[in-house]
């Protein structure tokens, strides 16, 4: 004996089946659309920037040092300046670099989990690019001063892609900054020492700035030079309260800052880390074209399809 439904019961199946008919050709229209309208990558031209080798400072400016014992104070502040001001000297000459980029920021009081990208930067014009290895491996960015309109391009690793290949957005807007401090035209060892050195050329006429210089345990287990900053007030001048550096051993570049917030009012214990960037594997010798820093670059995975 066959048995039927009941006709009300049937009818919420049809209904039911229906819809998941509707959205998911309404998903697939939507994927093929988003695919269909991003306009295909032109390609680079692969031109070739100018390589100075680094491995040696100029005659004209004499290698900086990094004292030996445990510096405080003004004599702190006065032997930076010279270093940091020697490094941004220094890295001016270097055209291009790749490195391994870890980073981890606190948004919207949130501490998240740390970044690590592997990146190529060339200082001028600027141009960035980071393919994600942790946490959404495969994700790409590329920035290119005075190209693709000055805006950013970007594409998820994960099944995201799918539906919006990629994304192209100035590099200020809240979606570009949606899981960072900072606009990728601020990235780079070039952008951060500047911006050390500013900051320290302000400790020299504060008196209340504590500076220290020291030595303490690098990533790789050896010692590197340290400098410790520390202001007792919070000003607009003053973002964070504590500030960490660690410097190559060779050549003195700041290859990680630690950064930590201002104390919240009634908070105790220790400072909360607002943010961290660390440069593994440097390569200041790096040689890269025009093409590392095109979207249109076949080993890159901006295409439509």
């Amino acid at each position: 004996m066959v048995q039927t439904l009941p006709k009300s019961r049937s009818i919420r199946v049809w209904v039911l089946r229906g819809l998941a008919i509707f959205f998911s050709v309404a998903t697939l229209s939507i994927a093929f659309l988003s695919w269909y309208l991003t306009a295909p990558i032109e390609k680079s031209s692969g031109q070739t920037a100018t390589i100075v080798p680094i491995s040696t400072w100029s005659i004209a400016r004499r290698k900086p040092t990094w004292p030996l014992e445990t510096l405080h104070g003004d004599a702190a502040k006065e032997q930076l300046i010279s270093v940091l001001e020697a490094v941004v000297a220094h890295l001016e000459t270097v055209p291009s670099y790749t490195a391994t980029m870890k980073k981890q920021e606190r948004i919207d009081d949130k501490l998240l989990p740390e970044q690590i990208l592997a990146i190529k930067v060339r200082n001028h014009p600027f141009a960035f690019y980071g393919k994600f290895e942790a946490p959404k491996k495969g994700k790409e960015v590329v920035y290119a001063e005075g190209h693709n309109e000055n805006h950013v391009i970007a594409h998820n690793g994960d099944w995201t892609r799918r539906l919006i290949p990629r994304l192209a957005v100035p590099p200020q807007s809240p979606l570009a900054l949606k899981d960072s401090r900072h606009p990728v035209t601020e990235a780079g060892l070039h952008y951060l020492t500047r911006k050390l050195f500013g900051f320290r050329k302000l400790d020299l006429e504060d008196p209340d700035a504590g500076s220290i210089l020291d030595w303490s345990e690098g990533p790789d287990g050896r010692l590197w030079p340290r400098s410790i900053h520390t202001h007792p007030h919070p000003s607009p001048t003053r973002p964070f309260a504590r500030i960490e550096v660690l410097y190559d051993p060779v050549t003195l570049i700041p290859r990680q800052v630690m950064n930590f917030d201002w104390p919240a009012n009634g908070q105790g214990g220790d400072l909360l880390l607002a943010e961290r960037y660390l440069y593994l594997d440097l390569d200041l010798n790096a040689v890269l074209t025009d093409r590392d820093f095109d979207p249109a670059n076949p080993d890159y995975a901006f295409h439509r399809f």
